[in-house]
């Protein structure tokens, strides 16, 4: 979850040394990778907060969703749907809370470490729509999270292994994954509709990624990685609580 664009600001000394596992190998380390980020010690302070919190509460809140969808569905597709969307999101907090939070390391393991957080976004993203489109069901759902699935990897992919050549098209590309999932609330996407105040969370939590993106991209603002973060965050529950009311609603009153 951090910034998508380039390398982070360097530290004076970070000396680089060759890759130290065969993806890094694979796909060069940027020059002068930094060791950590030259933020201050408020503002670094600030960020483990929140990254704490977040996987602090993920921990928590992912089983309890799988559980919950057993609980009110027990249907196999739906309980992989939110399976899937658990995992992915422990994956992007566990990939961002490695990189962010870890002591300093040789640079071609934190700039793989690097990597790794920024792939893990469209990975979320992705797994994000899947309980969704599950729920919606129909083939037009199913052909809009394959190729929401396919980009997301794709997007993975050039951000692990050609990092650079994608810098400038990382945000937009986030968020445009990101919003082409609205098409699953489209008339006639699905077989089914989604309740109105799983949509509406849906737009608040795009709103919120949206905004925080502009935190994100304000490298002169003091905190501003961590109120990046804190935007993630809140964004991030407020899908969640959009999945736990989708399920919720089919099952005191079925499919809408």
């Amino acid at each position: 979850m951090h910034r998508p664009a380039g390398p982070a600001r360097p530290v004076a000394g970070a000396a680089e040394v060759p890759g130290a596992t065969a993806l890094a190998a694979a796909a060069p380390v940027e020059p002068r990778a930094p060791a950590s980020p030259a933020y201050t010690r408020a503002e670094q302070v600030a960020d483990a907060a929140v990254h704490c919190v977040g996987v602090a509460l993920a921990l928590m809140a992912a089983p309890v969703m799988i559980v919950i969808a057993a609980l009110l569905d027990g249907t196999g597709p739906v309980i992989a749907g939110v399976s899937v969307y658990a995992a992915g999101l422990m994956l992007m907090l566990g990939c961002s809370a490695a990189y962010h939070l870890l002591p300093p390391v040789r640079p071609a393991w934190r700039e793989l470490l690097r990597r790794l957080d920024h792939a893990a976004i469209y990975l979320k993203i992705a797994a994000t729509q899947t309980p969704f489109a599950v729920l919606i069901g129909g083939a037009g759902a199913a052909w809009l999270l394959g190729s929401v699935w396919v980009a997301a990897l794709g997007g993975a992919a050039l951000r692990i292994f050609w990092p650079r050549g994608f810098r400038r098209l990382a945000v937009p590309f986030y968020l445009a994954l990101g919003w082409a999932g609205m098409a699953l609330f489209w008339p006639g996407a699905g077989e089914d509709a989604l309740g109105l105040a799983t949509v509406i969370l849906v737009i608040v939590g795009g709103l919120l990624y949206t905004f925080g993106v502009v935190f994100l991209l304000a490298e002169r603002l003091r905190y501003h990685n961590a109120i990046w973060h804190g935007f993630v965050l809140v964004a991030t529950f407020v899908f969640y609580a959009a999945v736990v009311s989708e399920m919720g609603i089919r099952a005191v009153a079925g499919p809408v």
